[in-house]
């Protein structure tokens, strides 16, 4: 009895792994970039708290320091898509580039929040 439940799970498994993997390239950009966009708001979020928890000094400073890494960012996530130039998975790249530094930023502002 237990081997059957085993085999039924396994195979819902497959099932779910397959439609998973099935999605289209455009399909697969437009996930990764409403992911970056969710860890975007959640990077804004963690920024406004982090802001106001400073001096002006240190407010003028963040500022200063968050349009500098934006502007890394962007252009470390444009270097990193251009692997893919005209094809169809730059967006992907481009996304994911993006999502995994913004993840990143966002723990850099909640240690400094912290300190």
């Amino acid at each position: 009895m237990h081997k059957f439940a085993g085999i039924v799970a396994l195979s819902g498994t497959v099932v779910f792994c397959n439609v998973a993997y099935s999605q289209s390239q455009p399909e697969m950009n437009e996930k990764s970039q409403a992911d970056f966009e969710k860890a975007d708001a959640r990077l804004n979020a963690v920024y406004k708290k982090t802001l106001a928890t400073l001096d002006a000094e240190g407010k003028k400073k963040l500022v200063a320091a968050e349009r500098s890494w934006v502007a890394y960012r962007d252009a470390e996530a444009a270097f990193e898509a251009d692997s893919e130039r005209g094809g169809s998975m730059a967006p992907l790249v481009y996304s994911q580039t993006c999502l995994e530094l913004t993840e990143s930023r966002i723990e850099q502002l909640r240690k400094s929040a912290a300190e």
